[in-house]
């Protein structure tokens, strides 16, 4: 499961945790864009992708994909301990177990961001959709 974070750029005077606690949440479902469900009323900032923002073509498809995924069901994430901005950090799960940061990379609709995702969990996703054609920040480059 998730160690890292995905996607996220220090606010001013915030500095990356030393230790990852993980907590499980689980709850009803709205969005906030592509890349943060707010999951039983905790924004989570998905850990190891990056979505173009809100009110861009490829962000507005991203957040409604995400919304054809995720439907009426209910999340079950694992945040991680780390905070970006208002939002916890943390990878996302259907309750038939998928990962709904691995389906939005695989159908091209977010990238996989490298340096939020160490253990390289979503590089056959990245693969298998080819090169992301959205804005990759670079806060994504490996260190």
């Amino acid at each position: 499961m998730p160690s890292r974070w995905s996607g996220w750029e220090p606010a001013a005077g915030q500095a990356e945790p030393a230790a990852s606690v993980q907590t499980q949440i689980s709850g009803s479902v709205r969005l906030r864009d592509g890349d943060t469900p707010v999951v039983g009323g905790v924004p989570v900032r998905l850990s190891g992708l990056t979505c173009d923002e809100r009110g861009s073509q490829m962000g507005d498809r991203a957040t409604a994909r995400l919304w054809d995924i995720i439907g009426r069901q209910h999340l079950t994430c694992v945040l991680n301990g780390e905070t970006t901005y208002d939002r916890q950090v943390g990878r996302c799960y259907l309750p038939d177990g998928r990962d709904i940061a691995e389906i939005l990379i695989s159908e091209g609709y977010c990238g996989r961001c490298a340096r939020y995702d160490p253990q390289r969990t979503y590089v056959k996703a990245q693969r298998h959709a080819g090169r992301y054609r959205g804005a990759m920040p670079g806060y994504c480059r490996p260190r």
